[in-house]
């Protein structure tokens, strides 16, 4: 007889076929949220929230010192001590903070009448040395007895309003070079602002020696600190790269292009036609010059005056023009 042989396999009716599933959509959610969560303004809340635990920490210890050593034991029949110690600190609180408040307020009046006094003496001071009737001397002693911000106003103040000789005096001055140096190292730190006024201030020198940090400040990510440098280099006669600059402007942020429309129409009056912005953000951007003050407005007038932007710039003034009606401005 032919053997026969006989294979069985037994299999594991328990066994199951895992798969483990795929994580990679909720690591990545998880990334997400770690980053939002690290946000600039998320960080910041997460520190104000943490410096006020700390601070509840601290007024708590002291509301448990006041009723464990006064109140439990000069008044212990007295209901709710705990209580009472918590309305003590908090009372305690609010009287100091009215103190300290009374005290910063006269302290901040005195300061502002001593700015005010310093200002005042240095514009004087520096009218009589623009006019040849006074030297330096006299000048640099009163910017060292006053604040460095009430002689950089002062000195701000007297750049816009002065060309020609006036200026090349005001820039012999040993304080205005310190200045300068100042102004070059806030331009390429810190926050938008202060990069801003410092370039802008720069522009105002009409200085040579500016025309490096100027350039730098052409690489700031903020339009408007670009803008600044480019009305600074426009104005220097010494700046050998105008023609570069000026092609190089259509390339730019349309606000670079509308801030200083004016500087560049005086040296060329070309527009390329392909440069085409979408009517929602011309208006946006009129927008935004009506609310920046006197300078957005005057330049809305001009672009109106010269056809630019359309009907935007004619719409912002008029809905400037409406909020002041209903008192809103």
């Amino acid at each position: 007889m032919p053997k026969v042989r006989l294979r069985i396999r037994i299999t594991n009716p328990f066994r199951v076929n895992f798969k483990f599933p795929d994580l990679t959509p909720y690591k990545t959610k998880a990334i997400d949220l770690l980053k939002q969560w690290f946000l600039p303004h998320r960080r910041d809340a997460m520190f104000a929230l943490g410096k006020a635990t700390i601070l509840l920490a601290a007024l708590w210890e002291y509301v448990w010192l006041w009723h464990t050593h006064y109140y439990v034991k000069r008044y212990p029949e007295l209901p709710l001590s705990l209580a009472w110690a918590m309305l003590t600190v908090i009372a305690g609180i609010t009287i100091a903070q009215a103190g300290i408040s009374v005290g910063l307020k006269k302290r901040g009046a005195r300061r502002r009448e001593l700015s005010a006094e310093s200002k005042a003496q240095l514009t004087v001071l520096l009218a009589s040395y623009i006019a040849g009737e006074k030297d330096g001397r006299e000048v640099t002693e009163a910017a060292n007895n006053a604040r460095p911000q009430d002689f950089e106003e002062c000195v701000t103040f007297a750049l816009i309003g002065t060309r020609g000789y006036a200026l090349e005096r005001i820039k012999q001055l040993p304080g205005v070079a310190k200045l300068r140096e100042t102004w070059t190292a806030k331009s390429r730190k810190g926050g938008i602002l202060q990069r801003r006024h410092s370039v802008e201030r720069l522009s105002l020198l009409r200085d040579p020696a500016t025309i490096m940090a100027l350039e730098v400040a052409l690489e700031d990510a903020n339009a408007g600190v670009v803008a600044a440098a480019v009305r600074g280099l426009l104005r220097l006669p010494e700046y050998t790269e105008r023609d570069k600059l000026l092609a190089s402007l259509p390339t730019r942020p349309y606000l670079v292009r509308v801030l200083t429309a004016g500087e560049a129409s005086e040296e060329t009056r070309y527009v390329p036609p392909e440069v085409v912005e979408p009517a929602y953000q011309t208006r946006e951007v009129c927008s935004s010059l009506a609310n920046y003050g006197s300078p957005g407005r005057d330049l809305l007038h001009l672009m109106a005056a010269l056809g630019r932007a359309g009907d935007a710039p004619a719409e912002a003034l008029g809905e400037l023009l409406a909020a002041g009606a209903r008192g809103g401005r």
